[in-house]
């Protein structure tokens, strides 16, 4: 546990100040950094294994150029990419000095060729920067290849511990290249899972403000406009009695927990009776069955929620210790619905229907569902109800109106 504290202080150091992406970009490189290190100490052991007398030089080169990795990490305090062009520096000068101690039959400079690399700490953001760095790197290794002698001042002597020292760093240069395709793949992987929270997080979101198949109409084509008519839904409106003098002498707290465990409740409802909630207006609350997909009987299932919503209301009464009552409305008829709006869209319902479900529920009395007659007779036989009489309703006339008291048994 100590161990993995260490590292992720070492993995992290200097990252604090930066966005997530960038953050984790350094993070990339300051593990590529130390892991360049740690390759330099394993080379430094095994030269040092193999021939101790022959080839201290390069020992004390190696282990002398090991201290300047420090100073990478503590360049993210500069800006995010000095790091990684002070890592080429150090790599590149150091390799250099290197294959002129011990010879360029070594192919210590053969590590020039991880450069390419760079393109992956960089970004395709920065590539003329990441090119540069290779071409300079290229050149570097054409001047080291071209101009310094196969054998160094150090030279092996034997052409095995020669095969030996060539085949260790070519196997170090493909663990390099290794390590920044590795880099590669984890940032592409860790983008596209990033991508499919975000994705999975927006339908969430839209799935929550839209019906579901208007969803998948506005993902299909977002610049389709949606406008249905439908030649008969059913809207139910439920309004919570005597709720605004409660809340106005209620805490904002308490007064959105009152309302949440009320509509919660309601929601419940209308997901179990396959009913679309269209909207909350402060205290009330609007449902719609028959759309956006057609459903036959849908005059029926808004009728059941209707009375499952009285006996919800006597259940959280009696759990809130205080009366909780409400008035519903209920029509049937033809609507207009769809989405309006280019910024927090909603679908929405419009029409004569809407209008006198809203004027049942406002002009009915506490604790009871108001229907019209329109209603009644789409819900036939299989419910009771009593009847009130003819009615004023504003903005309406004079209309025949109902009661709706339960099922026929």
């Amino acid at each position: 546990m100590l161990s993995n504290s260490v590292l992720a202080r070492i993995v992290n150091y200097g990252t604090d100040n930066y966005s997530r992406g960038t953050a984790r970009r350094l993070r990339q490189t300051n593990a590529f950094n130390g892991f360049i290190f740690v390759l330099y100490g394993l080379f430094a052991a095994f030269y040092a294994s193999v021939d101790w007398h022959a080839l201290r030089p390069l020992v004390i080169a190696i282990v002398a150029t090991m201290p300047l990795f420090v100073i990478p990490p503590i360049l993210h305090r500069v800006n995010d990419y000095a790091a990684m062009l002070s890592i080429a520096v150090i790599n590149g000068g150091a390799l250099a000095l290197l294959a002129y101690i011990v010879g360029t039959a070594s192919g210590v400079h053969f590590f020039l060729f991880a450069a390419p690399a760079a393109i992956v700490f960089f970004g395709p953001h920065h590539v003329r920067v990441a090119a540069f760095i290779t071409v300079c790197i290229l050149v570097l290794f054409l001047l080291v290849e071209l101009y310094f002698p196969p054998q160094g001042s150090i030279a092996p002597a034997s052409p095995t511990l020669l095969m030996g020292i060539r085949a260790a760093c070519v196997s170090g240069v493909i663990g390099l290249i290794f390590m920044a395709v590795y880099f590669a793949i984890r940032m592409l992987e860790n983008a596209e899972a990033a991508l499919e929270r975000e994705l999975d997080r927006s339908e969430g979101l839209l799935l929550n403000l839209m019906p579901t198949s208007i969803a998948s109409r506005l993902k299909n084509d977002p610049n389709e406009i949606i406008a249905d008519h439908f030649d008969e839904v059913t809207i139910l409106f439920a309004d919570i009695v005597g709720f605004t003098p409660r809340a106005s002498q209620s805490p904002p707290r308490e007064v959105v927990r009152y309302l949440n465990r009320v509509f919660s409740e309601f929601d419940r409802l209308a997901e179990k009776h396959r009913l679309e909630k269209i909207k909350t207006i402060g205290d009330a609350y609007m449902v719609a069955g028959g759309m956006p997909d057609p459903q036959v009987g849908h005059a029926a299932d808004v009728a059941n929620m209707a009375l499952e919503i009285l006996d919800v209301t006597r259940k959280l009464s009696a759990e809130l210790h205080e009366d909780l009552a409400v008035r519903v409305g209920i029509h049937t008829g033809p609507a207009v619905a769809g989405v309006i709006g280019t910024r927090k869209l909603f679908y929405d319902v419009w029409g004569d229907t809407v209008n006198t479900a809203s004027r049942m529920e406002s002009h009915g009395s506490a604790g009871r569902i108001q229907v019209t007659e329109d209603t009644k007779r789409a819900l036939g036989e299989a419910f009771q109800f009593e009847k009130r009489g003819t009615v004023e309703v504003r903005g309406k006339g004079e209309m025949e109106l109902y009661y709706l008291t339960g099922l026929t048994e």
